[in-house]
């Protein structure tokens, strides 16, 4: 069990949630990234992903993508990304971060390159959320070269799978999921887990999701935290999600909305402190 394990799983043992944030890779790189993350740690957030840009962007969330394509457009890749991470770590050591991006963008840098970069900066975990850990069982090896150098490769899980009867295969790839599972996993809470900001979200069937999930790591004995993604963009959903469903939450989308329009760091912390009160009233 690593330490983002522990702190979320002691945040739970309080009826409290974790808040994972994306930062937007938006120019001029790194200053925009150390701007904000200022803001972010100073509203207590929890961990803090950096997003590594993939070359055909539209598998995301409107707002995400049109960040991805300026990324695209001005050649920001893996090496922003690392340049990034290393900059933060070295000024926020009490804070957690992470990459995230598709296994696409990895690829670019060499999946070897990738595992070394991560453990030379002492990286606990990795979001690849198209890599087939399950489906086709690790088929580059990179979650057994994760494992290698003591980093989590966090796992992703619809509710519909969750959901799937006992007797479908759904259900066993369910259970290997989550015995595959540590730092914490990933909920979707939006079908399909496109990104954006959502106005609402079908609480009952996250809750059973969510109920089901914890069923199953009793069974093979592997409790990880889990953490609803995709379109959260409220204080009040914030609430619901971690004080009635007990789960932990993950955003991105609302944040680069108030960057992009340019609201004030005052503004955005504001907003972010909303989001942390919201999930350790």
């Amino acid at each position: 069990m690593n330490a983002v394990e522990q702190k979320f799983l002691d945040y739970e043992a309080k009826q409290k949630g974790a808040i994972i944030v994306e930062i937007p890779l938006l120019s001029p790189i790194p200053q925009t990234q150390l701007d904000v993350t200022e803001v972010l740690v100073k509203a207590g957030v929890d961990v803090i992903q950096v997003p590594i840009p993939v070359r055909f962007p539209w598998m995301y969330g409107a707002r995400i993508q049109s960040i991805q394509k300026m990324a695209a457009q001005n050649d920001v890749c893996y090496r922003q990304s690392f340049q990034v991470l290393s900059m933060l770590m070295d000024k926020y050591k009490q804070t957690e971060f992470m990459p995230v991006g598709f296994y696409g963008g990895l690829q670019r840098m060499g999946q070897e390159n990738y595992v070394d970069q991560c453990a030379q900066l002492g990286i606990k975990m990795v979001d690849v959320p198209d890599y087939p850990i399950v489906h086709d069982e690790d088929p580059r090896g990179l979650v057994k070269a994760l494992h290698s150098k003591g980093i989590s490769f966090i796992t992703v899980i619809s509710t519909e799978m969750a959901l799937k009867s006992e007797a479908s295969h759904g259900y066993q790839q369910l259970e290997r999921l989550i015995t595959l599972s540590s730092g914490f996993c990933f909920l979707l809470a939006s079908a399909g887990g496109k990104t954006g900001e959502k106005k609402a979200f079908d609480y009952d069937v996250l809750a059973k999701a969510k109920a089901r999930m914890i069923e199953v790591q009793n069974k093979v004995n592997r409790r990880c935290p889990i953490v609803a993604v995709c379109g959260i963009s409220e204080p009040e959903q914030v609430r619901i999600l971690v004080k009635d469903i007990g789960l932990h939450v993950m955003f991105g989308s609302a944040l680069f909305t108030r960057m992009m329009r340019g609201d004030s760091s005052e503004e955005i912390y504001r907003f972010l402190m909303e989001m942390k009160q919201a999930a350790s009233e």
